[in-house]
């Protein structure tokens, strides 16, 4: 009977694992979409590292980067997709191979575009005092496009009815859960 209670809180903790790693990979997504410095930052161990394309080195630094340059672009706000997971965990350490799609409105050529990335995160994390968090990130870019020219879908558009989203604070989300 012991043993079998053992299995079940072996068995229990590593759901809660998986359950508490997804969660890190939704709050980046989320805090990058919202342009949240704090959000982003807490999704890394202390000394973790992000190798995001042409930039390697700390995570909280890339958040940095991440968040200065939302506000210099195209006011529309882009969003990240977390899809397939794939955890492998062994004690406090596990591995993540996690896709995304991230649409990313931008005027990098002087008009409207959109940026399309799908990609993989694959991610090294670590329990440190009751928390996981990324160790290492490397980003693994699948296909891009930047061809989506056209105009909004009126009817979809704040003009039409709908709430718009925002960077940072001013996102009806952050009063919705206050």
């Amino acid at each position: 009977m012991e043993d079998e209670i053992r299995a079940l809180r072996r068995e229990l903790r590593e759901l809660r694992d998986h359950e508490e790693i997804r969660q890190l990979l939704y709050r980046y997504a989320r805090g990058v979409d919202r342009a949240d410095l704090e959000l982003i930052q807490s999704v890394y161990a202390e000394g973790g590292t992000d190798q995001h394309g042409p930039f390697d080195g700390p995570g909280v630094e890339f958040a940095k980067v991440v968040v200065d340059g939302a506000k210099r672009v195209w006011d529309h706000v882009g969003n990240h997709h977390i899809t397939n997971t794939f955890i492998e965990l062994d004690g406090d350490r596990a591995r993540a191979e996690v896709y995304f799609l991230a649409f990313h409105p931008h005027a990098d050529n002087g008009r409207p575009e959109l940026g399309i990335i799908s990609g993989r995160y694959l991610d090294v994390l670590e329990r440190r005092d009751g928390r996981w968090g990324i160790v290492r990130r490397v980003v693994v870019s699948d296909w891009t496009r930047n061809d989506f020219a056209g105009p909004e879908w009126e009817r979809t558009t704040e003009r039409a009815g709908y709430v718009g989203g925002r960077r940072g604070d001013n996102d009806q989300s952050y009063e919705f859960f206050a």
